[in-house]
């Protein structure tokens, strides 16, 4: 059996623990969100920095990552009083991720930057059930300097290369800041958006090649959202065993209908 090293084992569990989810939209469509024949934001779930409403899509890149470039589109794939489905896909594989909605906001139930339940990708395949959930990723009412805190527990299977498996179990932590107003402009256009950072703690147990390893890690990220629009903008820094990296998502396009 061929053995992958240990510093590819870390890259592998740091994709796994903090991964974000390629199909380009046809159809721009810059309007406020209301009404349509394919769904109506539900009252619970109304936020002015996320639409939510069934068939909106947005489609982003990544690059600079660990990960390298790609590509991928989320899509509320079905609205409901009580929260929606996201589903993220990637070129090669498919996945969906719960949101509750809250009369304080929006909470998402599972793992990602733009969360999703698991990731697949570099020989990786990791499935992880989330516990504990506490906090919000989106409050309705937000306001400059505004700070608010999100974590959870994890625990599922890691299937590596070659064959190799593993068992991991951890917890994410999260502070958010708003920062103010800015203007930025994306591929999708030009926005004055809310400008929130988020730092992150991640522990992760896990064992390579048999024996223990406990993993701990931070990232800070910069996160831009648009009235009526969504996420349009991240940049990710973090330093994991003195590995360094810096990867930024842009919006490409989007569709409310």
């Amino acid at each position: 059996m061929k053995r992958i090293g240990r510093r590819k084992f870390l890259l592998l569990i740091i994709l796994a623990a903090s991964a974000s989810a390629c199909v380009p939209n046809s159809a721009v469509n810059n309007a406020i969100p209301g009404n349509s024949a394919n769904g109506t934001t539900p009252a619970s779930c109304a936020n002015p920095l996320y639409p939510v409403i069934q068939g909106a899509a947005w489609t982003y890149a990544s690059s600079g990552g660990p990960a390298e470039s790609f590509l991928f589109t989320d899509t509320i794939t079905e609205a409901r009083t009580d929260g929606f489905t996201l589903t993220s896909k990637f070129a090669d594989s498919t996945l969906t991720q719960e949101w509750s909605c809250k009369p304080e906001g929006l909470q998402a139930l599972q793992l990602g930057g733009s969360p999703v339940a698991g990731i697949t990708v570099q020989g990786l395949s990791a499935q992880f059930e989330t516990t504990n959930i506490t906090g919000l990723t989106l409050p309705v009412n937000i306001q400059n300097a505004q700070q608010w805190t999100y974590g959870l527990s994890m625990k599922g299977p890691i299937a590596m290369p070659d064959n190799q498996a593993s068992q991991a179990e951890g917890s994410v932590s999260s502070t958010f800041q708003v920062l103010g107003v800015e203007s930025i402009s994306v591929p999708a256009g030009a926005f004055d958006a809310t400008k929130i950072q988020v730092n992150s703690k991640y522990t992760v147990n896990t064992s390579f090649q048999g024996f223990p390893m406990p993993l701990n890690f931070s990232s800070a990220t910069i996160m831009w959202y648009a009235p009526y629009v969504g996420w349009v903008k991240s940049i990710e820094n973090s330093d994991f065993g003195g590995a360094p990296y810096s990867s930024t998502i842009e919006l490409q396009s989007y569709r409310l209908p």
